[in-house]
């Protein structure tokens, strides 16, 4: 858990050096305030973890990284960047995957069909409902709602030459003229 209440420690202790004549403090917007109580309330599963790589300071943009323990991406780890708006939680976090995946659901640019990042998209939602739906895409792909058309279609028509062609492009392999770096 990420101690959230030195961020707010420092932030007091900022607006007291400001009374001593010092730059002022910028001041939470509501969506930094709603981003804060979502992160203190992260259930993350022992295969999820969260990174900031532009500081603890920075709630607005982390990471998210996933290692599926079962289903066609077993062992493998998939990164998915946040980046969230000041008007969280009224417009929905960017998310993005990192990590080149050979999956009917993200394509090969990164983005990611998950409908409450676009039209289910609630401001009661959280972003551990967004982890939990990214968690399950990796559990149960959904051919049935497509980025990418062309794994949607052998994991349809074929299923175990999906399962082949997650094997080797998670091994670094490529599919169909498209390399994948490794991810296991």
């Amino acid at each position: 858990m990420i101690n959230l209440f030195s961020v707010k420690k420092k932030q007091q202790e900022a607006a007291q050096n400001n009374a001593n004549g010092r730059a002022p403090i910028k001041k939470q917007s509501p969506g930094e305030l709603r981003v804060q109580k979502d992160i203190t309330e992260l259930n993350l599963a022992k295969t999820t973890s969260i990174t900031f790589p532009m500081g603890k300071d920075n709630l607005l943009n982390f990471e998210i990284t996933i290692c599926p323990d079962e289903g066609y991406y077993q062992d493998g780890t998939f990164v998915f960047s946040f980046q969230i708006s000041p008007l969280y939680p009224h417009e929905a976090p960017k998310v993005k995957c990192k990590t080149k995946v050979y999956h009917p659901n993200i394509d090969l640019e990164g983005n990611v069909c998950l409908n409450i990042l676009r039209e289910d998209w609630k401001p009661v939602l959280s972003i551990n409902s967004i982890v939990y739906g990214l968690q399950y895409l990796f559990l149960d792909p959904n051919p049935d709602d497509p980025l990418n058309h062309e794994a949607a279609e052998v994991l349809r028509d074929h299923p175990r030459q999906f399962q082949a062609n997650v094997k080797r492009s998670m091994a670094g392999g490529y599919i169909n003229g498209q390399h994948f770096t490794r991810c296991i």
